[in-house]
């Protein structure tokens, strides 16, 4: 492909033989101006070194132009290839370029104070591929120096994985190009590919979330029904409150706190009871003696507290003390359930 082309441009400027130096000059400059243009048709034809120094000069002004420019990166992405096979004395010697595309993928999601930081690594990177280039030139076959130079150049980190794309690498590529093209055809404010997958991986975590939230409440619910009932062989009210409350002070007295607790919370059922707050129903828990009550009732909140209590330790088996019983008959009090 090379010879040919060169061999095409001679014939029809009709340019003499090769053994002027201006002339193998010029050809070095066709080859790199005329052999990049045939790269588009075939990814296997080799550049020539001017035509790869070129190259290298080519992204130095565009890296440049994306720091002045800073929508200029998506383009110039577009345009630089995985790779280049570059044809020296030595041999054809392939070059990844995937540092470039990896550099502008950051630049494209980076933070504004970190995008020079990004541009700056890549002007670096690619000024050091132009100096170790000039080594190419030197590179004779009997220089052992020289080749032992170009040897650990090529040892170097961004030569270790030299290899072209697979073929699934190229139809993953050209899948992602033509769906971003159809995308941002459809709307400019449409995110990108990668912002898309984030979006996602967001949505699906907060669906997550959500239905566990659903269930933890709808478990808890079930668990505060199905909890047991108090077994009354009597309505509550058909005791005297004064009764209950005797009853618990003396458990109180034989330190047994949760059997005091119980009966004194019996004991404001029953006073409520008597004083009509509800109408009486054995059957009832006692969360819902406290729904029973209005919420304008000045005794809603006392006994919310004593429901609290009460179901704390009877039902949640909470270790109680003299304290908590203490606490406990404050809120009774509030009721009216104190001996005159």
């Amino acid at each position: 492909m090379t010879i040919s082309l060169v061999t095409i441009t001679r014939r029809s400027l009709r340019l003499p033989p090769t053994g002027s130096p201006a002339i193998g000059r010029l050809t070095a400059i066709l080859l790199a101006i005329l052999i990049p243009a045939s790269l588009a048709a075939a990814d296997e034809v080799p550049l020539p070194l001017a035509g790869y120094k070129l190259q290298l000069e080519r992204y130095s002004s565009q890296i440049q132009q994306t720091a002045d420019h800073p929508e200029y990166a998506d383009d110039f992405y577009r345009d630089v290839p995985s790779s280049f096979k570059v044809y020296t004395q030595s041999g054809i010697i392939d070059v990844p370029m995937d540092f470039l595309h990896q550099g502008l993928t950051a630049f494209l999601k980076a933070t504004p104070a970190s995008k020079p930081i990004i541009l700056s690594g890549l002007a670096n990177r690619i000024r050091q591929m132009r100096a170790e280039s000039d080594g190419f030139d030197e590179a004779r076959a009997g220089d052992p120096a020289t080749r032992e130079r170009l040897n650990r150049i090529l040892a170097a980190r961004e030569f270790g994985r030299v290899h072209g794309p697979t073929e699934w690498e190229l139809l993953q590529e050209r899948i992602n190009a033509w769906f971003d093209e159809r995308m941002k055809k459809i709307s400019t404010k449409i995110p990108d590919l990668d912002q898309l997958g984030q979006i996602l991986v967001w949505i699906v975590i907060a669906l997550v979330s959500s239905i566990l939230v659903v269930w933890l409440y709808r478990l808890s619910r079930e668990r505060l029904l199905d909890q047991p009932r108090e077994i009354v062989p009597f309505i509550p009210s058909a005791r005297s409150w004064r009764s209950w409350l005797a009853e618990a002070r003396e458990r109180a007295a034989q330190s047994q706190w949760r059997d005091a607790i119980r009966l004194g919370f019996w004991a404001a059922v029953s006073r409520l009871e008597s004083d009509g707050v509800w109408r009486p129903d054995k059957a009832r828990t006692p969360r819902e003696y406290l729904n029973a009550i209005p919420s304008v009732n000045e005794n809603k909140p006392p006994f919310a507290a004593l429901t609290k209590t009460f179901e704390a330790a009877w039902y949640g088996g909470r270790p109680t003390s003299a304290g908590d019983f203490e606490l406990f008959l404050t809120e009774l009090e509030k009721l009216g359930c104190q001996e005159r």
